[in-house]
């Protein structure tokens, strides 16, 4: 179930949670990655971006024409990372959107916004998307 906090006004609509899609398995940070041989990084972009994309298509994730992104890691235990370390993971997670074709490109005429949330206390490491989709506010149909 998504949280209701996560409804909140964007500009002049609304922002509306609409899919999540998580992959268990500890997102790696950007000082880990700076520390990593170029094949090691790609190896673990191209596992991270296969999950994503294989997970997006099991779930039937609807189509986004235009979608704010927010990032949820999780961890199951140790020092909880800063709020946007695991920007490469989710970078490798969001271009598996697209792979999958829940989102056409990841520009800006596509992804308009990406969130990083702080990582939350779990049973199980992880990494989710939130896929939100901009909605245009209905006017109001109560005339005076």
């Amino acid at each position: 179930m998504l949280d209701p906090v996560l409804c909140v006004p964007y500009g002049s609509g609304m922002l509306n949670p609409c899919a999540v899609v998580r992959y268990n398995n500890k997102p790696w940070t950007l000082n880990s990655e700076r520390r990593m041989h170029y094949q090691a990084r790609a190896a673990l972009a191209r596992e991270w971006r296969h999950a994503f994309m294989i997970l997006a298509k099991a779930n039937s994730i609807k189509k986004f024409e235009q979608a704010v992104l927010i990032i949820q890691p999780h961890h199951a235990s140790g020092p909880v990372q800063d709020v946007d370390a695991c920007h490469p993971a989710a970078k490798a997670a969001i271009d598996g959107l697209v792979d999958a074709g829940v989102l056409k490109t990841d520009g800006p005429n596509h992804v308009v916004e990406i969130r990083y949330m702080k990582s939350l206390p779990d049973s199980v490491s992880g990494l989710s998307v939130i896929l939100c989709e901009l909605q245009k506010e209905e006017p109001n149909a109560i005339t005076t």
